[in-house]
């Protein structure tokens, strides 16, 4: 496995940090969103509608007992002479009875399913727990990892090449298209390195990459120390050679 990084764009980089931001902005957002109506939905189910079947209770159990009060009262009203109807209370005795039934069974209901939708909300905190963590942490650290390898390929590319290497830029080429090719002195870029890369552990592979493009310009300047030598006729101490 190579263990040269090969950055064509640092621009690439900064769209791509932009985008994990927004991405980290765009999740904890959806992720609050969630959090407020499952409250909601909590209060509501906690406390908002106990509250309401229990006076509905309460109203109905009236209606119930005023029904029969009626009911009562006509039946005290019968004599042999005169017999009262009873139809029309005896259904609103009735009709009351069932509100009073269905709004005790609702109540029911509720209280059944508040422990469910304690577990329910359990569940979903846990299968959520990664993802949040991810944008609350993760992401940020990797935008800061991100600023980092920015301001660090910015900086390399703001060192001279050594001269004589024919690296440098003209006028009509702009300084960030020699990026590929332009490399730092050994001792430069070793500091550029130490100071702004190393310190984090999540880019080790641009630190190898740094090291082996160390290791390149050592090689490449030896190389070339040879090949004017040669072409002198000294050897590698710098006296001339017998022919």
């Amino acid at each position: 496995m190579s263990s040269q990084a090969e950055v064509h764009s640092i621009d690439a980089l900064k769209d791509f940090r932009t985008a994990l931001a927004l991405y980290s902005e765009d999740t904890l957002s959806a992720l609050g969103a969630v959090e407020a109506e499952v409250r909601r939905t909590g209060q509501w189910l906690q406390q908002e509608r106990p509250y309401y079947w229990q006076e509905q209770i309460k109203r109905r159990r009236e209606q119930v007992a005023s029904a029969k009060a009626e009911v009562f009262r006509r039946r005290l009203r019968k004599t042999p002479e005169y017999s009262p109807s009873l139809s029309e209370p005896m259904e609103i005795l009735r009709r009351a009875e069932a509100s009073l039934q269905d709004a005790e069974k609702r109540l029911l209901q509720v209280r059944k399913c508040q422990p469910l939708f304690h577990q329910a909300v359990l569940e979903y905190h846990g299968s959520i727990q990664r993802i949040k963590d991810l944008a609350a942490s993760d992401v940020p650290r990797a935008v800061t990892v991100l600023t980092r390898m920015i301001d660090a390929l910015e900086a390399y590319l703001r060192v001279a090449p050594p001269p004589g290497l024919g690296l440098e830029t003209s006028p009509a080429q702009p300084r960030s298209q020699t990026m590929p090719t332009a490399r730092a002195t050994p001792a430069e870029f070793a500091t550029i390195a130490i100071k702004v890369i190393d310190a984090e552990p999540a880019v080790a592979a641009l630190g190898q990459a740094i090291t082996g493009a160390t290791t390149e310009v050592d090689s490449r300047r030896g190389e070339r120390a040879e090949a004017l030598a040669d072409d002198k006729g000294e050897d590698g101490a710098g006296r001339p050679t017998g022919s």
